[in-house]
């Protein structure tokens, strides 16, 4: 097993288009780091860069103890997961996972023992051993894949979107297997995903990347309490944080734009009154009252989750969506109020998009 450690490094393209802006960040060994953003943010080709299947144009990038910028794949000691499986579809289950042993000219002896161990803690069925990939679902297909890397036992593992082509019930029920099997070898392992809510569940450490630069390193929920900016803030947490413009009118007031005022923990003694900001709001942070009381907000459409309700509507002349219990009684008027606790403020400068 090894750490990985990447320093300021660049992917420009002929034509002068840079992808990636001098990213640095290091995954501990044995560590589960995630790479997440939107789509075009850089990701996958971060991603590949570590690989070893795009060339780095500045930088360095470590694997353990060696600088790997001019190594082939194959010399990396990784193996890779991808989005589509890419299994040879001419092959047996079997020979997809030994393929890569074989290259290696591995012992036949040693390539059964680990082509075996790997179907077991996959939960791979000896019968699918002897099976072509169209012959498998698609959960299968994923596991044949995992497999194929799991029995290289490389230093790292890179996983890019592996879960993507699965359905909703199928990708919890991968995450989770993923997760194990992780936690189990302790190996290295750097997974690319866009989907925020796979990035919470999975991750020891989240690298959030935006138009090819990191927004913000840190353990999940770090990240989810304390978000360093805008782009953080709106895009983890799944319903994402309300944003409510106004003006920071002392260290513990924001007047709304709407001329309602909202209450901040103390901190912001340093940031002149008057200063331009978005106050942050998580739906589960702000609670009902009875229309009249606290902060007036129109209801426009309420979401029933079964293990809770999302109430949407307008506050301040902004979206606003509060997160209730399935049991709390919501008031029959379309307009109804809204409390938001000091500390559940999150103050970011409006100019910057900066964390205050």
């Amino acid at each position: 097993m090894a750490d990985v450690q990447l320093a300021d490094v660049k992917k420009t393209y002929p034509g002068g288009f840079t992808a990636i802006h001098g990213v640095s960040f290091v995954v501990p060994d044995g560590g589960f780091c995630v790479l997440v953003g939107p789509s075009g943010c850089g990701k996958s080709t971060l991603l590949r860069m570590i690989a070893g299947l795009e060339t780095i144009t500045s930088g360095e990038i470590r694997i353990g103890d060696r600088v790997v910028n001019q190594l082939e794949p194959t010399e990396r000691d990784i193996a890779m997961v991808f989005q589509n499986y890419a299994l040879y579809p001419h092959m047996s289950v079997y020979d997809n996972m030994a393929y890569g042993l074989r290259n290696l000219k591995t012992p036949k002896a040693e390539i059964e023992s680990r082509v075996a161990e790997a179907a077991q803690i996959l939960e791979l069925d000896t019968a699918l051993l002897s099976r072509k990939p169209r012959q498998l679902s698609g959960g299968q297909r994923q596991r044949v894949a995992m497999g194929r890397a799991i029995v290289r036992k490389p230093k790292v593992f890179l996983f890019d979107e592996p879960l993507s082509n699965l359905d909703a019930k199928l990708r919890v029920q991968m995450r989770i297997e993923i997760r194990r099997l992780q936690r189990r070898l302790q190996t290295t392992t750097i997974y690319v995903t866009h989907d925020q809510v796979e990035a919470m569940t999975l991750a020891d450490m989240l690298v959030v990347l935006n138009a090819g630069r990191t927004e913000q390193i840190g353990a999940p929920l770090e990240l989810y309490e304390r978000p360093a900016t805008l782009f953080v803030a709106g895009f983890l947490g799944s319903p994402p944080m309300n944003f409510l413009k106004g003006t920071l009118e002392s260290p513990v007031c924001v007047r709304l734009d709407d001329g309602n005022a909202i209450a901040c923990e103390a901190g912001h003694a340093a940031v002149p009154s008057g200063t331009r900001v978005v106050a942050g709001v998580r739906p589960e942070r702000a609670f009902l009252r009875p229309a009249g009381e606290g902060l007036a907000m129109k209801v426009e459409l309420i979401e029933e989750l079964g293990v809770g309700r999302l109430v949407h509507g307008q506050l301040a002349g902004a979206p606003m969506t509060v997160a209730i219990g399935p049991d709390q009684q919501l008031p029959g008027n379309e307009t109804i109020g809204i409390s938001i606790p000091a500390d559940a403020v999150h103050l970011f400068d409006a100019e910057n998009g900066r964390r205050l």
